[in-house]
């Protein structure tokens, strides 16, 4: 854990130009690690309210599947 929190400090010595280039994909994954994080602690409030049943887990499925042709998509777009 603390090498990882050292990272951090390694953009204070990092040129301008390549610390704008590396900015974008690690927001982009601090920002998914933490979303994927919070849905993946809610599966097992999930599973005491609708029960433990293959159906809730092919909803489960459906969404990553949904959200990842959405990025998927809007990045292709993007670009």
């Amino acid at each position: 854990m603390s090498c990882i929190a050292l990272v951090g400090a390694l953009s204070l010595v990092l040129k301008q130009q390549t610390l704008e280039k590396i900015i974008p994909p690690i927001a982009a994954f601090a920002a998914g690690s933490l979303i994927g994080g919070a849905f993946l602690h809610m599966i097992p409030a999930g599973i005491s309210s609708y029960g433990n049943t293959t159906a809730f887990y092919l909803w489960i499925l459906l969404g990553f599947t949904i959200f990842f042709c959405l990025e998927q998509f809007l990045h292709w777009h993007h670009c």
